[in-house]
């Protein structure tokens, strides 16, 4: 019984039933998550003329990483341009740097671990992961797993 009532969720009164995320979110928002997704990318569309990935890549390609971070994070430190430094070294150009640190700052629950994120851009590089396209492909297979 207990689990049961743990399953069933309330919102703004009304009981929802489903089991899954996608048959929640369909429950409560009438639209599947990809309508709801392509509904709010048409809106980006018409706002900006260009898609989010265009837009995104557009935000990665016009800064270094070191002004990305001030963009994101506001401060520097010493730290986050030996980091910068070490990953330009490792080879990475920085559109896919300023990707991986997007990618740490959005998974990553303890901010920058900047071992962890030299590790991360051995990975990329071992994987391949050489330019934008390949680094947005590369994060987006990661979240869905």
């Amino acid at each position: 019984m207990s689990k049961n009532k743990k399953r069933y969720k309330k919102v703004s009164g009304k009981v929802i039933h489903g089991t899954t995320a996608e048959e929640r979110f369909k429950e409560i928002h009438g639209v599947t998550i990809e309508e709801w997704n392509a509904k709010q990318e048409e809106e980006f569309i018409a706002k900006t003329g260009m898609s989010y990935d265009e837009w995104y890549i557009k935000q990665v390609n016009s800064s270094t990483p070191i002004d990305y971070l001030k963009n994101r994070n506001g401060a520097v430190s010493q730290d986050d341009v030996e980091l910068v430094k070490d990953l330009q070294k490792l080879g990475l150009n920085d559109c896919v740097i300023n990707v991986l640190l997007d990618y740490v700052k959005i998974v990553s629950k303890i901010g920058f671990i900047h071992s962890l994120v030299r590790e991360m851009g051995e990975i990329w590089l071992k994987k391949n992961v050489l330019t934008i396209e390949s680094a947005i492909a590369f994060v987006r297979e990661e979240w869905k797993n």
